[in-house]
C-alpha cells in the first residue's frame, strides 16, 4: 500500500490553491484527510505535545489518514539517550497509535552521526524506547544510505529514510525498504538555496510530471518489500506540495492501471497459446 500526503498541513497560502478560501481552521484537517493519506508533523521536534492535542487529530483526521512525527530534537542532541523522555514523547503519542492512525516516527541525524558501531547502538536504544512506534531514521551522513548499513537497519527493523533533494540531492535518492514501513521524502531540488541555507525558500520548488514519475519504479520496488510505503511532499510553498502530492496520486494509479494490463495481455496471450496446443 502507498500513501501519499505533505509535510504539514497548516499553511496560510494553501488557502485559494488547495483548501476553499474561507474554509475554518477547525475543518483543515478534515478536508485534508479527504485528499491524502498521510501526513507529516515536525512541531514535535521542538516540543512533546498534550495528549488531548494529539487526541483532536484522531477527531479531525477521519479513520484513514496516517501520521508521522518528527522525533524530539532533545533525543538525538544529547550524547546519551534520555530514556524517560521517549517515553514520555511516545505517551503522547497514544491516542493515534491506539486508533492504528501512527506510522512512525522520523529521527534526522546529522552528517557528524557516522556509521559506526556505537551510533548504531544508540539507535537501537531509542527504537526500543520508543514502546513499539515504528522508528524511520533519516542520515545526513551518506556511510547510512549503503547495501551494508541497511543489511543493518533491517535486521534491527529501522526503517531508512528514502530523501530526494534537500542537502543530499548531489547524490542519487537511496530507496531501499528495511521495515514493514518504507519512507520517501521529496524536499524540493533548490540545490543553491540549500547550499546556501535560505530559509524556507529552499522548499520553493516545484517538481515536474517528469521528475516524479521516475520515482515510480522505485515507490513500487518499495512497496514490494514493506506493508506500506509513505511518501511525502515537503514543498509547501504557496501549495506547491499539493499540486506534487496529486500528481503522484496519478502517476501511481497510472502506473497500476499499465501494470494490470501488461499482466492481462500477457495472461491472454499464455491463454490462447494454450488452447492452440489442445
Amino acid at each position: 500500500m502507498v500513501l501519499v500526503g505533505t509535510n504539514g498541513f497548516q499553511y496560510r497560502d494553501w488557502a485559494g490553491v488547495f483548501y476553499p478560501s474561507g474554509l475554518g481552521a477547525g475543518h483543515l484537517l478534515e478536508y485534508y484527510s479527504r485528499h491524502f493519506g498521510c501526513c507529516e508533523l515536525g512541531f514535535t521536534y521542538y516540543r512533546i505535545p498534550e495528549v488531548s492535542a494529539v487526541a483532536q487529530l484522531v477527531e479531525g483526521a477521519g479513520r484513514g489518514l496516517q501520521f508521522v512525527f518528527r522525533v524530539p530534537f532533545k533525543l538525538l542532541d544529547a550524547p546519551g539517550l534520555d530514556a524517560a523522555l521517549a517515553r514520555r514523547f511516545a505517551a503522547a503519542l497514544w491516542p493515534l497509535k491506539e486508533t492504528g492512525l501512527l506510522s512512525g516516527v522520523v529521527a534526522r541525524f546529522p552528517p557528524a552521526f557516522a556509521f559506526i558501531r556505537g551510533n548504531f547502538d544508540r539507535l537501537c536504544r531509542l527504537r526500543d524506547a520508543l514502546e513499539g512506534i515504528q522508528l524511520v531514521a533519516e542520515f545526513g551522513c551518506a556511510d547510512w544510505r549503503t547495501p551494508r548499513s541497511a543489511k543493518h537497519l533491517r535486521a534491527a527493523r529501522i526503517a531508512l529514510a528514502c530523501v530526494d533533494g534537500g542537502e543530499a540531492q548531489q547524490e542519487k535518492v537511496f530507496y531501499c525498504a528495511t521495515a514493514n514501513l518504507a519512507y520517501v521524502r521529496f524536499e524540493g531540488r533548490n540545490r543553491c538555496r540549500w547550499l546556501e541555507g535560505d530559509g524556507s525558500a529552499q522548499h520553493d520548488y516545484l517538481y515536474s510530471r517528469a521528475e516524479l514519475a521516475a520515482a515510480v519504479p522505485e515507490i513500487r520496488r518499495l512497496e514490494e518489500g514493506s506493508e506500506r510505503v509513505l511518501v511525502l511532499m515537503n514543498n509547501p510553498w504557496r501549495g506547491q506540495a499539493t499540486v506534487n502530492a496529486r500528481m503522484m496520486i496519478e502517476l501511481l494509479a497510472d502506473k497500476k492501471r499499465y501494470t494490470e494490463e501488461v499482466e492481462e495481455d500477457r495472461f491472454s496471450g499464455l491463454r490462447k497459446r494454450s488452447r492452440k496446443r489442445q
